[in-house]
C-alpha cells in the first residue's frame, strides 16, 4: 500500500506522529494515538508499519529518568521498525524474538557522559502475516484480543509481584515472604535494556485472526486508567478504528488526572474476506 512516505521517514517518525496514520492491508485496519498525560515528558514510543502483506506494530514504554525513558523507547522502537523493513520474515515468531534481542542490547548499551545510562523500556509487539498473528511482550506494556464479546490478554506481567506468586505456588517462599515482598510488586523484572533478555512471553504457533477480531497494543497509562470491562465496552462500540484508538487514550488520560502516566496505544481490527 502507498503511504506516501519513504522507508527512512516511517523509522524516523516513531515517536507520536507516525502513530496518527491508518493503514488497511489485505482487511487489516490500524491506527494508533498517544498522549504525555500529566507528564513532561513523552517515553513511549510506537510504530505501525506494513511490508508485503504484512501487518507490524509496536509499543514501548520507556524508563531510566526523562532522558533515558525517551532514549530506550525510541531507540527500541526504531530497531522493531528498522528490522521489520530490512529482514527476512519467513519466521515471525523467530524475527520477533531475534530483533527484542537486538533492542536489548542496544538499550542496554546506552551512554551517558562514557556511563552506563542504565535505561530500559518494555515492549510489545504484534506481526500479522494474513490470517496469522504473532505476539511478543518483555515488561509490563499489554496486548489484549478482542473476539465476539470477550477480551483475553495472553501476555503476563514481568514483574516481581508475579515471580512471588510463582515461588508461592511452588512452596519456595511462605506466606510471610510473600507478604514481605509486595513493596515491590510493580519492580520489572524483564525489560528491553535488561541485558541478556531472557524472559519474554511469545506464541511460536500462530494465533488464527477471525473476522471482526481486535488487537489492542497499550502501555500502561492505558489499563491503569482504564479498566478491563471499560476498554471491553469501547472495543464493542464498532467505531471507526481511528476514532476508537483515541478514546481509549484520551478517557484514559481524563480519568488518571494530573498524575496520569504516559498513554500509547495500537488498535488493529480485522475485516478478513470471507
Amino acid at each position: 500500500m502507498e503511504m506516501g512516505m519513504s522507508e527512512e521517514s516511517r523509522i524516523v517518525t516513531v515517536q507520536m506522529d507516525a502513530g496518527r496514520m491508518q493503514e488497511q492491508q489485505n482487511g487489516l485496519l490500524c491506527a494508533a494515538w498517544s498522549e504525555p498525560g500529566g507528564r513532561c515528558s513523552q517515553q513511549d514510543s510506537l510504530f505501525c508499519g506494513e511490508r508485503d502483506g504484512m501487518l507490524f506494530a509496536v509499543v514501548c514504554d520507556g524508563m531510566g529518568g526523562m532522558n533515558g525513558g525517551e532514549l530506550a523507547s525510541g531507540l527500541a522502537a526504531q530497531i522493531f521498525a528498522e528490522d521489520f523493513y530490512a529482514k527476512e520474515l519467513s519466521d515471525p515468531a523467530g524475527f520477533l524474538e531475534e530483533t527484542a534481542q537486538r533492542a536489548d542490547e542496544a538499550v542496554f548499551g546506552l551512554m551517558d557522559n562514557g556511563k552506563p545510562m542504565g535505561a530500559g523500556s518494555t515492549v510489545v509487539a504484534v506481526l500479522a502475516r494474513g490470517r496469522e498473528l504473532y505476539w511478543l511482550s518483555a515488561g509490563d506494556s499489554r496486548i489484549y484480543l478482542f473476539r465476539r464479546g470477550e477480551l483475553l490478554c495472553p501476555v503476563r506481567p514481568h514483574n516481581y509481584g508475579e515471580l512471588l506468586k510463582k515461588q508461592l505456588a511452588e512452596g519456595k517462599i511462605d506466606e510471610a515472604a510473600y507478604r514481605a515482598g509486595q513493596k515491590n510488586a510493580e519492580a520489572l523484572i524483564s525489560f528491553l535494556g535488561i541485558g541478556g533478555l531472557k524472559l519474554m512471553e511469545q506464541n511460536w504457533t500462530p494465533f488464527r485472526l477471525e473476522d471482526g477480531d481486535q488487537i489492542l497494543l497499550c502501555s500502561d497509562g492505558l489499563y491503569r486508567s482504564l479498566s478491563q470491562e471499560r476498554i471491553r465496552e469501547l472495543l464493542m462500540s464498532g467505531r471507526n478504528v481511528g476514532v476508537l484508538v483515541k478514546q481509549l487514550v484520551q478517557e484514559a488520560v481524563e480519568a488518571g488526572g494530573a498524575k496520569q502516566d504516559n498513554t500509547s496505544a495500537v488498535l488493529i481490527r480485522c475485516q478478513l474476506a470471507q
